[in-house]
């Protein structure tokens, strides 16, 4: 076995799918289905669950899978190590909760600037799934809610505190001055799906209200709500660091009051070993700017 197949059954984890999997590795999905079988048989068992398509792993396969990835990480870690007086290089993957989108992104030109050989993949999550790829080592370093019970394992640092704005197209909404929670009630509103803490989170304002808020839509991401108010669709309530008017032409935003509720967000990433270069790289960066 090499670490290729390992390679090839972390996209297939990853992509759901034999032929995205062999798309994002560079190679046939007949080259992926042949490698992974071989990697099958050198181990004596099944990892794969197998029908028309890609049914999930074994509990072997569960097993390898997770050694695979604690193994690439441990390579392409070594790779970055091997010259210790060259800046960071290679892939830093950054999971984050969709609410985060809009302070993160601030970051992406600066560290770059900063660190140019350093290319990073985001991936949003809600806050169980992205707890679970950290775990599991699907990334690197989240940015979430530091108040939920599925961040304890984790080693945390602090970044802002939620805060919470509507956002509306100027010629379809008249928003108050000083909105407040109560007036959720009187808009269409575009929310996050119920599944995100985020949501629940405005959700559990609304009913100290004695509001119980039914959204005209609802996205699994910041990016998509947002669009959803640029065309009009209603009212969003979002994080205040999606609050840019550059970004915004056309929209206008109010904070709404700040709560005893409201959550710390920060960067979270696994205990038991010493940070990557990598993300050494952008804590010191944060410490900094």
């Amino acid at each position: 076995m090499d670490h290729r197949q390992f390679g090839f059954l972390v996209a297939l984890a990853r992509e759901r799918h034999f032929g995205r999997a062999a798309t994002a590795c560079n190679v046939t999905q007949p080259t992926l289905s042949a490698r992974l079988k071989q990697l099958e048989e050198e181990l004596g068992c099944a990892l794969i669950i197998r029908g028309h398509r890609f049914e999930g792993f074994t509990p072997e396969g569960e097993h390898v899978l997770s050694h695979a990835r604690r193994i690439l990480a441990s390579l392409d870690e070594l790779n970055a190590e091997l010259d210790p007086n060259s800046p960071p290089s290679g892939l830093l993957r950054l999971g984050l909760i969709p609410s985060a989108l809009g302070a993160v992104s601030r970051w992406i030109v600066p560290l770059r600037e900063r660190y140019p050989g350093l290319s990073l993949r985001l991936m949003e999550r809600a806050t169980l799934p992205l707890m679970q790829s950290l775990m599991e080592g699907d990334i690197d370093v989240a940015v979430g809610y530091l108040d939920v019970p599925a961040a304890e394992p984790f080693v945390a640092r602090r970044l802002h505190t939620e805060r919470y704005a509507l956002l509306a197209r100027s010629d379809r909404f008249a928003l108050p001055d000083r909105p407040d929670w109560a007036d959720l009630g009187a808009f269409p509103l575009c929310l996050l799906t119920p599944d995100m803490q985020h949501r629940h989170r405005v959700d559990l304002h609304a009913r100290r209200e004695g509001i119980t808020l039914s959204p005209v839509l609802e996205a699994e991401s910041m990016a998509a709500l947002e669009r959803l108010v640029e065309e009009g669709a209603g009212v969003g309530v979002v994080e205040q660091h999606e609050l840019d008017a550059g970004r915004h032409p056309g929209l206008i935003h109010r904070l709404l009051p700040p709560t005893e509720e409201d959550p710390p967000v920060g960067l979270l990433w696994r205990a038991g070993a010493p940070p990557s270069r990598r993300l050494r790289a952008l804590l010191d960066w944060l410490r900094a700017s």
